[in-house]
């Protein structure tokens, strides 16, 4: 299981550095492996702001949607990088 969360981490890491909207269909495989380690508000979240049109609050939402992703892999028993 922690390569396949490694590897969704990777695709979303991936799409907080991309400019531009990046909701794609790697983007949506990557939360949908996560969901059984993220509530899926979390989840939700970092699709929403992937699709925004707003560069500036597409970034942060990306960013904190990533970072609450990480917190909660790590306190419920995932690894996280």
């Amino acid at each position: 299981m922690a390569g396949t969360i490694s590897r969704a981490l990777n695709v979303l890491r991936e799409a907080t550095a991309t400019r531009g909207k990046t909701q794609s269909r790697g983007v949506a495989l990557a939360l949908w492996n996560l969901r059984p380690w993220v509530a899926d508000d979390w989840l939700i979240s970092f699709w929403e702001a992937a699709g925004s049109d707003h560069d500036i609050g597409r970034s942060q939402g990306l960013h904190a949607a990533y970072n609450g992703i990480v917190r909660q892999i790590r306190s419920n028993g995932g690894t996280a990088k």
